[in-house]
């Protein structure tokens, strides 16, 4: 009987971590306005973009990882709803050996269906293969290098477009974790800071992003369960008629469960 009020006390917890999280954020996103019409070249937009992050664990070295989403921005111009899916797997150093880390192999899909309500719906087919390369530099602050390659193939009635498209993605992200401060070992605390750089090798004239600045927080509930978000910069193209380069402020929540 203890345990049973212990587990309904912790998802009683969540679930009011949760909804607190998507009132404030959907609060910060609805009190900023647009300084400039979407139209415009240089244009500040906001954006809200809310996921769900599961992931399995196949065997000890193979993991299935997938997220779903959706995304707007402030102007209500669009919706954009987003499922990916990915194969990863953990394998032995090659180089640096050294050095306490691990190497991992990814590769996958991704679907993004655009509602665009001042033009062409549109739907994107992305496979993208990575390699992700990650170092502990302390006992706390972990370092992630990811180098991706994507695919872009762009399903749209929009007539003299170009639908395919081909470009290279360097993340690099370090992680400062808090996780048995003040709380217990499983619990507490992290914060995760990230740069983000995109290279067309073939463009694609819709979101095509040229680079992303994304600081953040989150909370780690236990070793399977994390809640975080993040307000990022994004310079991005986009096709509206026409290139035009925006500024875009994101506010980002992300539930991550693993399995």
């Amino acid at each position: 009987m203890q345990y049973n009020s212990h587990v309904f006390c912790n998802k009683k917890y969540v679930k009011g971590i949760l909804t607190f999280l998507t009132i404030f954020f959907i609060g910060l996103f609805k009190g900023y306005t647009q300084n400039a019409p979407l139209e415009e070249d240089n244009a500040f937009t906001q954006q809200l973009w809310i996921s769900l992050a599961p992931s399995w664990k196949l065997k000890d070295s193979t993991f299935l990882k997938t997220d779903v989403g959706y995304r707007t921005v402030s102007s209500n111009d669009w919706d954009r709803f987003v499922a990916r899916a990915g194969y990863e797997k953990t394998i032995k150093p090659f180089i640096l050996k050294d050095l306490k880390r691990y190497e991992s192999y990814i590769g996958g899909i991704g679907l993004f269906h655009l509602n665009n309500k001042s033009g062409h719906n549109s739907l994107e087919i992305r496979p993208f293969q990575g390699y992700r390369l990650n170092f502990d530099l302390t006992k706390r602050i972990h370092l992630t290098n990811y180098f991706r390659l994507e695919e872009r193939f762009l399903i749209t009635a929009q007539e003299n477009s170009n639908h395919f498209g081909l470009r290279f993605r360097y993340q690099i992200m370090a992680n400062i974790g808090l996780q048995g401060f003040l709380f217990s070992d499983k619990r507490g605390f992290y914060f995760p800071v990230g740069i983000e750089f995109f290279y067309n090798i073939v463009e694609l004239s819709q979101f095509s992003d040229v680079i992303r600045v994304t600081p953040g927080a989150g909370y780690q509930f236990d070793r399977s369960f994390k809640i975080q978000g993040m307000l990022a910069y994004h310079y991005t193209e986009q096709d509206i008629g026409g290139i035009y380069k925006t500024n875009d402020i994101i506010f980002r929540l992300k539930v991550i469960k693993s399995f």
